[in-house]
């Protein structure tokens, strides 16, 4: 138990002040150890109940090794105080071989000490006030449990915040306790809607429907509480985005910005938007507040990496990385972002060592396949026929196992300048057709592209994708994806500027 953690009590005509560890009453005010402080607390949470010996011993000391003397001293302390401050009136009782409970003393005449009933202490000295005093013991049950509930809030919302989006449903058991704790928490129902959706999206669910209708059902709840709760809106903006274009998207996520502005899950998603749209100007600032307001998570962090590479700034794409990896070693985006940079700016061999490093995330956010990957730094590092053909099969092979493979495969093949391959992948993912899309089911939600407002194609405005972007074809795909449509609305085009 850590007393800080306690609201102040009024109790018995004493008020108790945990933080400060102030007993204060009638006779004076005490300043007691902390230890004794727990003490008291753990008796005023028995309700009047006898506290056994051991178990204060255990909730006291833990597995530390002490004998009677230390809890006979503590006891004796706390009498002490309490006789003093509240003038006899609060007492703790001896039950013989067996523990401690807190009692009060009663001056009517011919009456002797008063055990203190469960949810009953004796208020103000005079008569028995068991509304009064259940009111305080609830307060002070009510205040720590809020508190609980708020630690394993914020434990959920980090975990939300930094992880994979893969891996979004590690932060859903702590959500889950704060909600037991506090149920009628509009934020922690706010952030299960969004790990759930998140995970839900991204492959990280083992049944993506349910996810996403437990998802609504948790943001329809948090609206209903309070309608401005910035997860559960961030959550419906994602779970009706197939309905939208990519202008009324935007005007979404600004108007929550609006409302929340430090959100670090709006700005995030934000960024991402930008960044999808080609627009590596405007993301920048966005991702920077988000990098100010969080300095300790890693996601502003590998976003910087790669939002310095697609503006040509690879040498501080690098340097950054570095710094990065020490600290986040393991973080899957974080080591994805060194490993692009490295393969794709002619660094093969640094790219080859952390390829079979062990430091090489298990759970990454895209999985690493060496079939894929070593052909690939091959034709990179000498990009003989022999070799470019190799890694062409291999990478039209690993486009067909998933999302990540298949931006990786459209990435190296335009980087070895094979379009017309690195086309045929694009169409598959992006527009579900062509041959390597034939025969391959397209779910309603998919992290495969079913809808113009599919907003996943920051990569297509990374440097190994000039190649595409050059061709011919690429206004026809911005044309299919509504990028065309959504850049003429706003007046803009994309861009690869960052300032500094």
């Amino acid at each position: 138990m850590d007393a800080s953690g306690y609201a102040p009590l009024s109790l018995a005509g004493l008020a108790i002040d945990p933080a400060r560890r102030r007993v204060t009453g009638p006779g004076g005010e005490a300043v007691i150890e902390p230890l004794v402080m727990r003490l008291l607390l753990e008796l005023v949470d028995r309700e009047g109940e006898v506290l056994p010996r051991r178990e204060l011993f255990n909730r006291l000391w833990g597995n530390a090794q002490v004998g009677d003397d230390s809890l006979n001293r503590a006891v004796g302390n706390l009498r002490r105080a309490l006789d003093r401050t509240s003038e006899g009136e609060v007492l703790i009782e001896t039950v013989p071989r067996v523990g401690y409970r807190l009692t009060t003393s009663h001056a009517e005449a011919g009456s002797g000490q008063r055990t203190v009933g469960r949810r009953a202490l004796l208020m103000g000295g005079a008569a028995m006030a068991l509304a009064a005093v259940g009111a305080a013991i609830l307060r002070l049950r009510t205040e720590r449990e809020l508190t609980d509930a708020k630690q394993w809030t914020d434990r959920g919302d980090v975990l939300l915040r930094d992880a994979v989006p893969l891996q979004a449903g590690a932060a859903l058991p702590p959500l889950r306790k704060a909600m037991t704790l506090d149920p009628r928490s509009s934020r922690a129902l706010g952030l299960m809607a969004l790990a759930e959706e998140t995970s839900a999206y991204n492959g990280g669910s083992a049944n993506p429907a349910d996810s996403l209708r437990h998802a609504e059902t948790c943001a329809r709840d948090a609206l209903q509480r309070d309608p401005g709760e910035p997860h559960a809106r961030l959550a419906m903006l994602d779970l009706n985005a197939g309905r939208m274009d990519w202008s009324e998207i935007e005007d979404g996520l600004q108007a929550l910005l609006g409302t929340a502005p430090d959100n670090l899950h709006v700005l995030g998603s934000l960024t991402s938007f930008l960044q999808a749209a080609g627009l590596t100007r405007r993301s920048w600032p966005i991702n920077e507040r988000a990098a100010a307001a969080a300095p300790s998570s890693p996601t502003p962090q590998w976003r910087r990496v790669l939002r310095l590479w697609t503006a040509g700034r690879t040498q501080d794409a690098l340097a950054l990385s570095e710094r990065l990896m020490p600290l986040w070693p393991s973080h899957a985006l974080v080591w994805n972002a060194r490993f692009m940079v490295l393969a794709y700016s002619g660094r093969t061999a640094a790219a080859a060592e952390m390829l079979g490093s062990p430091a090489n995330p298990a759970a990454n956010a895209h999985p690493i396949l060496r079939s894929q990957w070593e052909p690939t730094l091959a034709a990179l590092a000498d990009p003989s026929q022999a070799r470019v053909a190799q890694a062409r099969e291999a990478n039209l092979a690993a486009a067909q196992r998933s999302p990540g493979q298949a931006t990786y495969a459209a990435m190296t093949l335009s980087a070895l300048g094979e379009v017309d391959a690195a086309y045929l992948v694009i169409d598959a993912l992006l527009r579900s057709k062509g041959p390597l899309a034939v025969g391959r089911p397209v779910a309603a939600h998919s992290f495969v592209a079913n809808a113009p407002s599919w907003c996943r194609t920051q990569w297509l405005f990374m440097p190994p994708l000039v190649a595409v972007r050059q061709d011919a074809r690429f206004e026809g795909l911005c044309d299919d994806l509504g990028l065309t449509r959504y850049w003429r609305k706003r007046g803009v085009g994309p861009d690869t500027f960052l300032p500094g």
